[in-house]
């Protein structure tokens, strides 16, 4: 799905790849809607970024006082998960486009998926500027933040000479700028 999406990829040829035969996948994800539905649940999985974000909510206050929860940090290991995995990215990104389209099975997914990611940055306890006040703040400013990495994630996917990390750091610094963010990234 990464390379041509959900409408031009076939159930046979998930299933060359992974080494079974059509049945045999078809037995575990029942139609290519599964497929797509255990692709995405894989995307959203366990990631460093969200090992980030556990590790930080079991820590006590004082804890959290002497390592903070950081929203640039934890965009950071995004990018560093990312790549790792640039093949899921391309699907999350290709998928993502092709979901635009209200009929196809991932539209509902993707439009809910923001609302509910933003929902849920908002209430972490992060250590930001003291302008982030409320969840709503919060999340606006994730969804700018996350919407430079799609774009720069674009890039890097279609783009040889665009290094994703070194590339982050340049929007780091333009994202959070110091001395505002000092302390905060």
């Amino acid at each position: 799905m990464a390379e041509r999406g959900f409408y031009g990829t076939t159930v046979q040829e998930v299933a060359d790849r992974v080494g079974l035969s059509q049945a045999g996948l078809l037995k575990y994800v029942k139609n290519k809607s599964g497929l797509l539905s255990l692709a995405l649940k894989y995307y959203d999985g366990s990631s460093s970024a969200q090992e980030y974000v556990d590790k930080h909510l079991q820590m006590s206050e004082a804890e959290l006082h002497e390592d903070p929860l950081l929203l640039p940090r934890w965009y950071r290991i995004i990018a560093e998960d990312n790549v790792k995995s640039p093949k899921l990215t391309q699907m999350y990104l290709v998928l993502r486009a092709e979901a635009i389209d209200t009929s196809h099975p991932a539209h509902t997914y993707f439009s809910e998926r923001g609302t509910r990611l933003r929902s849920q940055i908002g209430k972490l306890p992060w250590k930001l500027p003291s302008e982030f006040d409320t969840e709503e703040k919060i999340g606006m400013l994730s969804m700018a933040v996350g919407s430079a990495m799609e774009g720069l994630e674009l890039r890097w996917l279609g783009e040889p000479n665009i290094d994703l990390l070194s590339n982050w750091s340049y929007y780091e610094d333009i994202l959070f700028p110091l001395p505002h963010w000092e302390g905060y990234r």
